[in-house]
């Protein structure tokens, strides 16, 4: 099945963008932390504990779970987390195999993020993966995009290193000049032939999509909170 490219009235990178990510910078996020990504946040924590690793990756909005169990291949020596806000997509989750080293999990992302931030294991996480977001091409739709998100910065704080893919090249040059914005070294490339982590990627790319790749590094100092 053939999947139809992004289009956008939109050409080029959001007029307001600087201006929201500057503003998001420099206030907090106030809303309160959903009762069920709490409990979820416990549930993984036992997980993590169980699982003996030292070492966190986090997989934001991660669907069925494929890329999170392709991530936990990859890296065999650390934890791999996969949250998504849906439950339809979460019990859709068909690896399932015997690891110890990842789970799926059912949670609001930027309460995820939030609640890592506040424990431990802002310490230990290596890296973070964001896999075609929704990109929301409407141009009044600039703030739904994590780049235009107020929780973009803690986001970013979160791993030494974030990589976003996406399907839209506004997407990734927009998340590459917002992470540049704040301090972080940001590199975007063509990534569309390489071997497929998702099913989206494979529909992309089967439809003769150009896909994208952001790769945002931390600093050694690091970017303020």
């Amino acid at each position: 099945m053939n999947s139809r490219i992004v289009e956008s009235a939109q050409t080029t990178i959001h007029a307001h963008l600087t201006e929201l990510v500057q503003k998001h910078a420099q206030t907090t996020y106030l809303r309160p932390i959903a009762e069920f990504s709490a409990t979820t946040f416990k549930h993984f924590e036992r997980l993590f504990a169980a699982s003996k690793k030292e070492r966190l990756i986090i997989d934001s909005g991660c669907g069925v779970g494929e890329s999170t169990a392709v991530l936990a291949e990859q890296f065999p020596d650390a934890f791999v987390v996969g949250f998504d806000r849906s439950e339809h997509r979460t019990n859709k989750h068909y690896y399932r195999q015997e690891t110890s080293n990842y789970a799926v999990l059912r949670a609001e992302v930027e309460d995820m993020w939030r609640l890592l931030l506040s424990a431990p294991y802002s310490k230990i996480i290596d890296f973070h993966a964001l896999y075609y977001p929704n990109p929301y091409p409407k141009p009044r739709h600039i703030m739904r995009r994590w780049h235009g998100h107020p929780l973009l910065l803690p986001m970013l704080n979160l791993a030494p290193k974030t990589e976003v893919r996406t399907n839209w090249r506004i997407y990734a040059e927009e998340f590459a000049f917002a992470a540049s914005t704040l301090g972080f070294s940001a590199e975007m490339q063509d990534i569309s032939t390489i071997k497929p982590m998702t099913a989206f990627e494979r529909k992309y790319q089967a439809s003769g999509h150009t896909l994208f790749q952001v790769m945002v590094v931390k600093s050694s100092e690091g970017a303020d909170s």
